[in-house]
């Protein structure tokens, strides 16, 4: 049996596990978590809300290596961060029923998630993966961090490099809704690596693929910028050109649309 998913027998509406990264024993299961997504400004919580718990662990009240996963609706971890030490803040001898699924809190040592809007969008995630490009367009241009946040993380839990995946020659990035930085990461993203994708979240990590994929063997691709006035007004001249610099001195064809 999955370590992860020992003593869950009901899954449906679980959103989120903390888990014991020592024994891989679960510490509670939940449908959702308040005080985790916070704004980067705010000061720490020094709680953590499980809402609706599905499961307690009743085998201790706290470990020194706690970690927080995100689950999809088949109970996959599809996100993972790293929380260190926390504490049940309630006796397990006075839980109620988990069928009554109760809220309750652990203490930790405030390693939170600085992205507001993540867990609404792990919850989209849940359901399934990103099948469609510009979904994360649809969402208002505060939430783009976000999303990009949720991308990165889930590309790297799956166990994916910084690299390209897909094997078309074309990646077309299209500059409609682009209207942030993040946003263009996101667009940039499912371009090279279809939806969901990732190929960087600054220009650091943009030039990290690009070392990636020459060093893997990648197959070379045209880049093709839609629309890239409509990315210069949005994102800068100097920033959109130092972008197309770092492609074209990686080798890679570009090409650029005006309107």
């Amino acid at each position: 049996m999955n370590p992860e998913r020992e003593g869950i027998d009901d899954a449906q509406g679980v959103l989120y596990r903390l888990v014991d990264k020592e024994s891989g024993k679960v510490l509670i299961a939940a449908e959702d978590l308040l005080n985790y997504f916070m704004e980067e400004d705010r000061e720490p919580p020094e709680t953590v809300t499980f809402v609706r718990a599905h499961h307690v662990g009743r085998a201790r009240r706290k470990t020194e290596e706690a970690e927080l996963q995100v689950v999809d609706r088949q109970g996959r971890t599809i996100g993972a961060y790293y929380l260190g030490r926390v504490c049940a803040e309630f006796r397990h001898e006075l839980v109620p029923s988990v069928e009554d699924r109760p809220d309750l809190d652990y203490s930790f040592l405030g390693y939170i998630c600085e992205y507001p809007w993540a867990g609404e969008i792990w919850r989209r995630w849940a359901e399934s993966r990103p099948v469609e490009h510009g979904e994360w367009a649809r969402h208002p241009s505060d939430r783009h961090e976000s999303w990009l946040h949720v991308v990165q993380t889930a590309w790297f839990d799956s166990g994916r490099n910084a690299t390209r995946y897909e094997t078309d020659g074309t990646a077309v990035v299209d500059s409609t809704g682009i209207t942030t930085r993040a946003g263009f990461y996101c667009a940039l993203g499912e371009a090279v690596n279809g939806p969901g994708g990732y190929f960087g979240s600054n220009r650091d990590a943009i030039i990290d693929c690009l070392r990636t994929m020459r060093r893997d063997g990648a197959a070379p691709f045209r880049l093709v910028w839609q629309n890239i006035a409509a990315s210069r007004e949005a994102l800068g001249s100097d920033f959109t050109e130092s972008v197309l610099a770092l492609f074209e001195r990686a080798g890679v064809k570009t090409e650029l649309s005006p309107g």
